[in-house]
């Protein structure tokens, strides 16, 4: 409202769209204020930090009720709360129990206005950047990679709190952030363009969108029929009352034309409903599902089960010592970076949660950190070597592994002009540090190249091994506590989402490096491109896998499917959505509270199925 306001009075002249990219550095600035204020507010007293005792008090100033259902021990005979809370310090007395400070764990308000100016940082900044590509000249890969960027730190950050345990409150945070993120971009945008503009803008996107990307419309279809159907049907009801209103008559509703008497629903409604009708039910179905599927495992796999596998993990190798659980890790890693799609940020991170674990009282905290950031790039680069000289060379005569390189495609054969120069330039180490990881290893093996050359300009990588690490154990410190039950580390928690949004930053901006160079390459040396041979093998190997698809999406057409077969995707789809929005609506009567540093035998009564 306030910068409408000084549009109106400072710039009435000023065309909106010029006026709106004219605030891209203001609110840059703004959002870096408000975060460093945040930041330093956070740190310069304990009673800043979100912790146990602040959550007890806090909750209790704003009224939320106690869980005491889920923790009946916590009530005292008054019929209140156990825990004191008296300056800063809680107090447990007999008979009450230190996991009653995670009463309150379903009360979200007060973490909403402790992380709001974090949000409000991050929304000025999303803004920011959002009016930036208002310009004229703003080239739209890097929207592409921008929105690339955003989707990827919400994810990294959410998989954090899951294991930081803190996964609901982070989970619905975020929720209200990103949509109040695309609302106002949205109102940017409509205040940006007139209506016949807006109108034109959006048949030019959509044009652009089944140009580039009309092979994947069928997954965004998928998607929006997994979250979107139970919100349809809502408005399928709506929009048949709206109707009937209409046939009666009513003075402020529209005139029916002749075609719409006999209609149950509105004309843009019908209009809507036959679009559905053209779909590739058959496989939009399908893609839901996998959308669900993978939502689960989001949802369950990594925010439940990780850090119960995690907990379980470490509590079995508390008895070891630190180096044991290290060849134990290192051997686990090995096997994962040797496997095609397994990129090692998943690797490093584990690394930096389970060694500090196991090592802390040998080596101390940072002792551990800085010992587990050496082993894991001793690990990347052993791993490079395998995949270099164990599969690279000895196996390239396979098709199959030089399928899997993707040999023919352009992607790789731009690499292969990089990587085949002489020495160590900035391209050739973008490519190595910023590359996917098991294909360019096993590229310098096919092409035969010098091990520690490749060894060498691996190395710069720690720049995304550390911040990875780090992001690991102070997931772990974060959930550390000391014998009163108050946490150890109450600012690690801080820390680990901001070490999440470096490592993001360092994993991205690598692949942005390396996919400039590589465009670069396509632009300026084409010819040297297309003098590369096609590698007629993997060509054939690649027209029989096309020939496979073509034939099974043949066959998935709907009004091919069996009657039995449409039922049972229907009611898998049905089922699909059904868990969904039970396991995102309903998650604390899905699964027990648990945390990193708990253990199966004392809190789970020895049954990990006891999580559910």
């Amino acid at each position: 409202i306030m910068l409408t306001l000084v549009k109106l009075f400072s710039f009435p002249n000023q065309p909106t769209k010029v006026y709106v990219a004219w605030l891209s550095g203001p609110l840059f600035f703004i959002s870096v204020l408000t975060g460093l204020g945040w930041v330093l507010w956070t740190y310069l007293g304990k009673e800043n930090e979100w912790g146990d005792v602040n959550r007890v008090s806090d909750s209790e100033q704003v009224g939320c009720e106690p869980d005491f259902n889920a923790y009946p021990e916590c009530k005292n005979s008054d019929g209140k709360l156990c825990v004191v809370v008296e300056n800063g310090v809680a107090t447990f007395p007999d008979g009450c129990s230190e996991s009653c400070v995670n009463i309150y764990d379903s009360c979200l308000n007060t973490f909403i206005v402790w992380v709001g100016p974090l949000l409000v940082c991050a929304l000025y900044f999303f803004l920011s950047f959002f009016c930036t590509f208002l310009r004229q000249d703003t080239p739209e890969a890097e929207v592409v990679n921008f929105g690339k960027l955003w989707v990827f730190l919400l994810f990294a950050m959410w998989c954090t709190a899951s294991l930081i345990g803190a996964g609901d409150g982070v989970t619905s945070a975020m929720a209200a952030f990103t949509l109040t993120s695309f609302v106002g971009s949205f109102v940017f945008l409509a205040a940006s363009f007139s209506r016949d503009q807006q109108k034109d803008k959006i048949e030019e996107v959509w044009g652009k969108l089944v140009e580039k990307y009309g092979s994947y419309l069928d997954v965004a279809k998928g998607l929006i029929v997994v979250t979107c159907s139970p919100v349809f049907l809502v408005y399928i009801v709506m929009s048949f009352m709206n109707q009937m209103v209409r046939k009666i008559g009513c003075p402020c509703t529209k005139n029916l034309q002749a075609d719409d008497l006999g209609a149950w629903v509105t004309r843009r409604t019908r209009k809507q409903i036959n679009g559905f009708r053209t779909w590739d039910h058959g496989k939009v179905f399908t893609y839901a599902i996998y959308w669900g599927m993978a939502f689960m495992a989001m949802q369950v796999l990594v925010s439940q089960f990780t850090l119960l596998f995690l907990s379980w993990l470490i509590e079995q190798m508390q008895d070891f010592s630190v180096w044991v659980v290290t060849g134990i890790m290192v051997m686990v890693g090995l096997t994962m970076f040797l496997l095609p799609p397994v990129p090692g940020v998943p690797i490093y991170l584990t690394l930096g949660i389970v060694v500090i674990a196991s090592g802390r009282e040998q080596l101390g905290i940072v002792g551990a950190i800085l010992y587990c950031n050496v082993v894991s790039l001793a690990m990347k680069l052993f791993a490079c070597t395998l995949q270099q000289k164990a599969i690279g060379e000895n196996l390239s005569r396979y098709v199959s592994i030089r399928q899997m390189c993707q040999m023919n495609s352009h992607l790789i054969r731009s690499m292969r002009l990089i990587l085949s120069e002489q020495g160590l330039s900035v391209s050739k180490v973008a490519i190595l540090v910023g590359g996917p990881d098991w294909p360019t290893s096993v590229l310098c093996g096919i092409m035969r190249l010098g091990l520690f050359q490749i060894l060498l300009g691996t190395i710069p990588v720690i720049f995304l091994i550390i911040p990875t690490v780090l992001t690991g154990s102070f997931t772990y410190m974060a959930s550390m506590r000391l014998d009163d039950g108050t946490l150890e580390f109450p600012w690690a928690g801080t820390l680990a989402t901001m070490m999440t949004a470096i490592t993001g930053l360092v994993q991205f901006g690598s692949m942005i490096v390396a996919a400039f160079y590589l465009e670069k390459v396509a632009e300026e040396r084409a010819d040297e491109l297309e003098q590369i041979p096609i590698d007629e093998e993997v060509r054939r190997a690649e027209e029989k896998d096309l020939q496979k698809r073509q034939a099974c999406n043949e066959v998935r057409q709907w009004h091919v499917m069996p009657v039995w077969i449409r039922v049972v995707l229907l009611l898998s789809l049905i089922l699909m959505i059904i868990c969904c929005y039970m396991v995102q609506l309903f998650q604390e009567h899905c699964f027990l509270n648990y945390e990193l540093t708990y253990t199966i035998s004392e809190h789970l009564d020895g049954d990990w199925t006891n999580l559910i």
